[in-house]
């Protein structure tokens, strides 16, 4: 056996084994995720957790408005007031003094008997951030379990309210995907809606491990007397948070139920100017700095592995002789063949469609584009009561 290990550092010098063995322990780590971490996305199935209050629980939608939004006018608060649930209301919370633009919106409610309306801010010299928009509204809201989206956001489904409903009955806080939807499609729009898709994965893999730190702004809830009982936000210092930072200090195994369904999926509209977006990312990413060490572990492990994965597969089929080389080029396609399977199945679960053909795009440039969002800091979060 040790004339086989000096055959094998003879004809490959240490250098080469030392190469290998690292292309295949990153090879491995890569696999844990894909077939392991994401894979629990695919197999999560909330009917398989116990229902812990009665059916069909009556929901409160809280959204914020800020400013004058005519597409959530005409668009995204019909889509919310159509949804197909027998017990439910819309709170809305409008951040603005433009009185015509609320009397459109008096309108609506007398228009809709399952509509509630408040209006908060009026002087422009006194900011009134998203947490005090969102207090607002759950003291506006009339039942105990309460359900958040934002503007710019839509329901793909007129089913939204009935499965995060399901969700309500197995947890207390429950979460769901968003997906983001960008107006025409190209390789640029395809590699933005990869970075987003990825970093969702990310929280869900956790969440459904019973490891929440993260929802989508626009597809998330808890109840009320969690919310009392806890004493509200945390983190006031910035005006987001209300999604991931308050939700990782409330979230605990059994408070917490993934709503993970087609139906289920908020749709968000994105910029299509590449600066517009990555300062959209930044403002979103802000709160990462505060994130428990594990979910900051989680996420740089894959995307630390899969950089050096392809830098020593690449270093390898460089110099290393044509046996190796070839054993690289299959690591390297093998590993594709199960991420692509697997994020397509995964995909599928959170709501996203067609990324199979052109994955190897954010494959291969996703960590630039993480780079690039935290290279710099964002210059919209505003900095209160310091």
């Amino acid at each position: 056996m040790i004339q086989f290990f000096e055959d094998i550092l003879q004809h490959y010098s240490w250098q080469g084994v030392a190469l290998a063995g690292v292309l295949v322990v990153l090879f491995i780590v890569q696999l844990y995720y894909y077939v392991i971490a994401y894979y629990r996305i695919y197999r999560y199935r909330l009917m398989r957790r116990r229902k812990k209050i009665i059916e069909n629980p009556p929901i409160s939608v809280i959204v914020a408005l800020r400013g004058e939004n005519e597409e959530f006018l005409t668009k995204e608060l019909p889509s919310l007031l159509h949804q197909d649930y027998g017990h439910y209301e819309v709170v809305v919370v409008y951040i603005g003094g433009d009185i015509d633009y609320y009397d459109e919106l008096q309108l609506a409610r007398e228009n809709y008997s399952n509509m509630r309306l408040t209006r908060i801010g009026g002087d422009s010299r006194i900011y009134i951030s998203t947490k005090q928009a969102l207090n607002v509204g759950i003291k506006s809201a009339q039942y105990d379990a309460l359900l958040f989206t934002t503007p710019g956001a839509t329901p793909r489904s007129e089913q939204w309210v009935s499965l995060m409903a399901k969700g309500f009955e197995r947890g207390m806080i429950v979460a769901a995907p968003a997906v983001p939807h960008f107006e025409v499609d190209t390789m640029k729009t395809y590699l933005m809606r990869m970075v987003e898709f990825h970093r969702e994965r990310n929280a869900m893999a956790q969440a459904v491990s019973d490891k929440l730190y993260y929802a989508p702004r626009s597809n998330y809830g808890y109840t009320r007397g969690l919310y009392d009982s806890t004493r509200g936000f945390n983190h006031l210092g910035i005006d987001i948070g209300d999604n991931d930072l308050y939700l990782h200090s409330i979230a605990t195994p059994e408070r917490t139920a993934v709503v993970l369904s087609r139906h289920s999926v908020v749709v968000e509209e994105r910029p299509e100017r590449w600066s517009e977006w990555l300062e959209l990312m930044r403002y979103y990413s802000s709160t990462h700095e505060h994130y428990p060490t594990s979910a900051k572990t989680f996420v740089r492990r894959e995307c630390g592995s899969r950089v050096l994965f392809f830098l020593a597969a690449i270093t390898a089929i460089a110099i290393l002789p044509l046996e190796l080389k070839l054993g690289a080029i299959a690591l390297v396609l093998l590993r594709y063949a199960i991420v692509v399977g697997t994020s397509r199945r995964v995909a599928a679960r959170m709501g996203e469609r067609g990324i199979a053909l052109r994955y190897w795009v954010y494959d291969l440039f996703g960590p630039i584009v993480e780079k690039m969002i935290s290279s710099k800091h964002s210059h919209n979060t505003p900095k209160l009561w310091r």
